[in-house]
């Protein structure tokens, strides 16, 4: 069992990212947790007696569920592995960074950061929640159908990495896999064979595995097919990614929904 939280907002991108979540739970074993953290307005009461602050606080998250019930009313009946959402009060960080630290969560989900933009992606990375995540997140510009996965495998050390995230998500599953691999002259030996293990390691777990090639990181051109053929498209980057890295100008043109695992 995948055991997921996803992260809303009242807005496009987080209705996105539950029903791409709930479209991944009808492919493997996947339960969905949705967390709404509410943040304090602006006029929040800063002085005065405790239970005035207590008394805000508790409004402030019944309106936050109210919001986010109608939100996911539609999805709640269709998909079976949604539960109730949780509606917190603070700072969103704090109190995502929390759960994933005292909960055994295998998979994050939220709305991608708007603008995808190199220097946004950097950000967004660097935020302390994200350099302490320990799971694969799932990142959504656009709502698209599962219909294959690509692995971008351009380097061993990546390979690796991100093999045992996609064999415990993917195990089982009958949408193919596409092991993208780089043009001859960056294709070595030393990636070649991490690409042949993961290969044979998916298709013990159950997984229709294919190797195919696709242009380098910094090839631009392979972005139309990529945006179009693949309803996933999982890669692996440094926890210190430099906002000047070829991978993450690569990224930020990638419209298709995004897993990445950080080492």
């Amino acid at each position: 069992m995948i055991k997921t939280l996803v992260a809303i907002e009242v807005d496009l991108v987080s209705s996105m990212a539950i029903r791409y979540a709930c479209q991944l739970g009808n492919l493997v074993d996947m339960e969905l947790y949705p967390v709404y953290v509410k943040q304090p307005p602006s006029e929040v009461p800063t002085t005065g007696l405790g239970w005035v602050r207590r008394t805000w606080e508790r409004e402030v998250l019944a309106s936050g569920k109210e919001e986010i019930q109608e939100m996911l009313a539609s999805e709640m009946d269709s998909c079976p592995s949604l539960h109730e959402p949780r509606v917190l009060y603070g700072d969103r960080e704090y109190e995502l960074l929390k759960i994933m630290e005292h909960e055994p969560f295998d998979l994050y989900v939220e709305g991608a950061p708007y603008p995808f933009t190199p220097a946004n992606i950097h950000h967004r990375l660097h935020q302390k929640f994200y350099q302490h995540l320990g799971t694969p997140l799932i990142w959504l510009r656009i709502l698209r159908k599962i219909n294959q996965l690509l692995v971008v495998c351009q380097d061993p050390a990546e390979v690796k990495a991100l093999l045992p995230a996609i064999r415990k998500l993917w195990t089982g599953c009958p949408t193919p896999v596409q092991l993208g691999v780089p043009p001859p002259a960056g294709y070595d030996e030393a990636l070649r064979r991490e690409v042949v293990a993961a290969r044979e390691e998916l298709e013990t777990a159950g997984c229709q595995v294919f190797v195919k090639e696709i242009p380098a990181l910094t090839a631009g051109e392979s972005l139309p097919e990529i945006n179009k053929e693949y309803g996933l498209v999982a890669v692996c980057l440094k926890r210190d990614v430099k906002k000047d890295s070829p991978q993450l100008q690569w990224l930020s043109q990638v419209k298709a929904p995004l897993m990445v695992v950080l080492r």
